[in-house]
């Protein structure tokens, strides 16, 4: 075992590091961090679909599943995947381009047993026979539920205008028509895969727990030492990503969904090696900058452009394709040419003016302070990056890969600018109203490539005499002061102020030793909470107000400083996050906005195309957000469709928008909560500016609340015929009202079903690739779920096979021995009382207790006690009161067939379901 160089880390990370080399060469980094609350391991293979041979288009994808089937030493096919379930835990694995990794979370205490069987995946898998069928159909119901994803069908068209002689350029996912099962040979292509390609010299394996490197480092040598060392064949030289001699084309790509985009892709060299030097970065930084002056300011200005975004995409280690992606409006789709010509104008502008060393140390002193005051990962997420990023950067480097502004290169900076050529550029052009004459293979992308473009085709016009750009001088958001406030920590929090108008709520919490601060104001207004006409103004302020602070209110973002405006069913909230110091200018910048700015026609009609888009595209939503929101706008009270809303969208002008603007702070409840390194003064004095700005008047008894539709019980049913080739079905419980101990039922089942649900219906049964179940909450109301997305079962059959699952798990649920009960009871109860890992997440967690007005902070520990208290009988007898639906059911199906079976259940009328108003339990 050799010792490899520790990783450099922030001056606050408490945990401790270690990195090794096992004697086959694999490569480890071990993270003891004593306050982890879950231990974790990710194994990343440095082999992907780029290395798929060309006659099994999806074989490193296939193979990724088939490793979850049995191993010789744990031979049962759910055997991982019921150990780390029943330990509080959970597990996946994607397949990347150059890339394939497997990720575990679980329990501590249970690390040992996950490590064993997770490791046999390299050793010694079985790579059944048994299992290829139920496995592909497995790969193609995932494919299936991609036909109508607008980022795979771009993907799908971008890949016929790559080199045909680079694997990028190959279908990758996998279907039974690439990967044919009764072809002998697919399966020993696989072993071959898995022979050639995983060996440890392409592994990287990084732990996290709270153990000691030391006992980290035995587990290691325990479960990996074994692993077979070998050594892999050099990825070739492969060709150029796009041939120079197809350059310039131009690529027209129909999408499902109303988007319009013009995007410049750029072959370029990949910088990886360059990190400490950022090259592209720094060009992205410029480019994509939304300042006053910008090139996205002046086009959005103009009404032409709506956002803009520039940076590296598809790295193969040795070419990266630099993207500027612009968001059109229907009149800048009218304008292709000049939007071109001023994205060349800014680049030639970038050049002459832009590459200056005072730009990229104010890039490195911002990056410096995210590095320093980083907050934590999920370890499962950390564990999961950091092995992808080990085959790539220097280990000493891995921890600040992204912070390390280390060295200004104004040559090689340069010589990447100098890449972004007009002759050098790959046009992409999507919208629904291009004209396309071909569709790509395997996804059925509609598109147009027209490569190379002619001469004339190509030259680009004389830029916008519109254009006025100029690049951004010094942020003025960089904090200004990172200290943090003495004085007394608060556990939740307190209510400071209370008057009428206005409550004030505050919390000094620097455990996460950050400078940063959650700012959350809720602006309440009764013209908002029952009528549709007025909520759908309330959306278009939120929209416009955030239009009219992007410009001013970037430097704020880059600096660390964050901020959101969002509309409410009672109005809108403004959120204000990061480094505190710089809040309250920020907040007098969007309160000035907000009471002086004005609504002018053309902006108004962008909002309403863009609010119209928005909610055209929910049709193209996956099936179970669609099936999701579904239920809950059929549980709330009131709620519109959007359909509703697309029906009275077009009714509203300008003029409605501007009164709505003028006279919306009129009549306002205020709610302020501050969370973080605020003191009781600060917060005070930011209160007292808004009660000053905005003059609060109402009582929250003026601010009419929320309903919640209580269905009765029995099962309903509702079927949809929504836009997808896909069927689905979701079985939803709904539990009865916000009651700690109803929620503590509901969670166990969810616990306890989740593992033996997807290992039933997805594994055995191979209804579909999407096959889960959880708990879900509306509001305060518990709730239960289980979901199933087909290719070809329909849903009255999804419903009966789920209800046949809920009736003959009762059995299972009685025969569970004591020991397995108790692990997944304290796997919930752990899971309820782990700590918050972010200051933001804390602070959500206490406004959204605000927001309900039931203001128990907390909650979750009273159900973690609830959950305690329940034993086996207990919640049997709940699950068979459930199953005689003692409390309602609610089946929302969908398919594309618009003849076929009715659901079980009565007929929903959701119209007709009381409804129960929430109440504010006032502290």
């Amino acid at each position: 075992m050799t010792s490899l160089p520790t990783p450099i880390t922030s001056p606050l990370d408490t945990r401790e590091y270690r990195s090794l080399e096992l004697n086959n060469g694999l490569r480890v980094l071990l993270i003891s961090d004593a306050d982890a609350e879950k231990a974790a391991a990710s194994m990343n293979v440095a082999a992907g679909s780029l290395q798929d041979p060309d006659e099994w288009p999806g074989l490193a994808h296939f193979l990724e599943h088939m490793l979850f089937l049995g191993t010789a030493t744990y031979p049962e096919s759910d055997a991982y995947q019921n150990y780390i379930r029943q330990h509080g835990g959970s597990y996946n694995a994607f397949t990347a381009p150059r890339d394939t990794n497997y990720f575990f979370d679980i329990r501590p205490e249970h690390l040992d047993g996950a490590l064993s069987r997770f490791s046999r995946f390299f050793v010694d898998p079985l790579l059944s026979d048994d299992y290829l069928e139920r496995e592909i159909n497995a790969v193609h119901s995932e494919w299936s539920a991609t036909l109508q994803d607008d980022g795979r069908l771009r993907l799908a068209a971008l890949r016929q205008a790559l080199n045909p002689e680079h694997p990028s350029s190959r279908f990758s996912a996998g279907n039974r028509d690439s990967l044919d099962i009764e072809d002998p040979a697919l399966r020993q292509a696989m072993l071959a895969y898995h022979e050639n390609y995983y060996h440890p010299d392409r592994m990287t394996l990084v732990i996290i727990g709270p153990q000691d490197l030391n006992e980290l480092e035995a587990l290691t040598e325990k479960h990996f030492l074994d692993l077979e060392t070998k050594t892999s064949e050099p990825d070739p030289k492969w060709p150029e990503l796009v041939r120079s001699e197809d350059l310039p084309a131009l690529l027209e790509i129909k999408p499902l969904r109303q988007t319009r985009q013009l995007q410049l892709l750029f072959p370029i060299a990949d910088s990886t090696a360059d990190f400490k030097k950022k090259p592209d970065t720094y060009l992205a930084h410029l480019i994509g900058h939304e300042g006053q002056g910008s090139l996205l300011d002046a086009l959005k200005q103009k009404g032409w452009v709506t956002e803009l975004s520039a940076g590296s995409q598809m790295r193969t280690g040795q070419e990266a394709l630099f993207s500027i992606n612009l968001q059109l409006t229907p009149t800048g789709e009218e304008h292709l040419k000049e939007i071109e010509a001023a994205v060349f104008a800014w680049l030639n502008l970038i050049r002459e003016e832009g590459i200056e060393e005072w730009r990229f140390q104010e890039k490195a002193k911002i990056a410096a302070n995210s590095f320093r005051y980083q907050e934590r990962s999920d370890p499962s997420n950390l564990a999961t990056h950091l092995a992808m990023q080990m085959p790539l950067y220097p280990i000493e480097d891995l921890l600040r890969v992204h912070s390390a502004w280390d060295t200004f290169d104004a040559e090689l900076i340069r010589d990447y600018l100098n890449q972004l050529k007009p002759d050098n550029r790959l046009t992409l052009h999507i919208s629904p109203d291009v004209e396309t004459d071909s569709v790509a293979p395997w996804l059925p992308a509609e598109y147009r490539l027209q490569q190379p473009l002619s001469e004339n085709r190509a030259r680009l016009v004389a830029p916008p005499e519109f254009l006025e750009l100029r690049l951004p001088g010094p942020n003025p958001f960089i904090p200004s002061n990172l200290t943090l406030n003495d004085g007394e920590q608060q556990l939740q929090p307190q209510r400071i102020k209370e008057t009428t108008g206005m409550e004030v709520w505050q919390g000094l919490d620097t455990s996460f030793e950050a400078p940063r601060a959650q700012l959350y104001i809720s602006l309440q207004n009764p013209r908002v909470t029952s009528s549709l006409r007025e909520r759908l103004l309330a959306q278009l302020t939120a929209r416009w107000l955030q239009d009219e602070l992007n410009a001013p209110g970037y430097p704020a973002r880059l600096a660390g400083l964050n901020y959101d405006i969002h509309a409410h069913s009672r109005g809108l909230t403004l959120s204000l996050g990061g480094y505190n110091s710089e809040q309250e200018r920020l907040l007098e910048m969007l309160l000035e906005t907000l009471l002086t700015a004005s609504v002018d026609e053309e902006h108004f009609q962008r909002l309403q195309l863009r609010q119209e888009e928005a909610l055209i595209n929910q049709r193209r939503d996956r099936l179970p957000q669609q099936l999701i929101r579904q239920t809950f706008n059929d549980s709330l009270s009131p709620s519109w469709t959007p359909e509703e809303q697309l029906k009275a969208l077009p009714k509203l002008k300008a003029e409605d928008l501007a009164d709505f603007v003028e006279t919306f702070p009129n009549q306002l409840y205020v709610q302020l909560l501050s969370w973080g390194n605020h003191t009781p003064a600060a917060v005070e004095r930011l209160a007292d500016k808004l009660q000053q700005r905005l003059q609060p008047g109402l009582t929250p008894e003026d601010v009419e609340r929320l309903g919640i539709k209580q269905l009765p019980p029995g099962q309903w049913s509702k079927k949809l015929n929504l836009e997808h080739n896909d069927r689905a079905l979701l079985f939803y419980f709904q539990g009865k009202s916000g009651d700690p101990k109803e929620e503590a039922y509901l969670r166990l089942i969810a616990q306890l079903q989740s593992s033996a649900f997807f290992h039933e219906l997805r594994t055995r049964q191979q209804l579909g690739y999407a096959v889960f179940s959880n708990f879900l909450p509306l509001i305060d109301q518990p709730g239960l779920f289980y979901f199933i997305q087909s290719p070809d079962t329909e849903p009255d059959e999804l419903a009966e096979a789920i209800e046949a699952f809920l009736r003959s798990d009762l059995q299972r649920l009685e025969k569970l021995d004591k020991q397995d009960f108790e692990e997944h009871r304290q796997s919930l109860i752990n899971r309820l009382t782990e700590s918050d890992k972010r200051l933001s997440q804390r602070a959500d967690g206490f406004w959204q207790e605000i927001g309900n007005g039931r203001y128990q902070f907390d909650y979750k520990d009273r159900v973690a006690k609830e959950v305690a208290s329940i034993d086996r009988e207990a919640l049997t007898t709940f699950y068979t009161q459930l199953m005689n639906f003692s409390r309602a059911a609610y089946l929302v199906g969908s398919s594309p067939e618009r003849r076929g079976r009715l659901l079980p259940g009565q007929e929903a009328d959701p119209d007709s379901w009381p409804v129960r108003i929430l109440e504010t339990n006032n502290p």
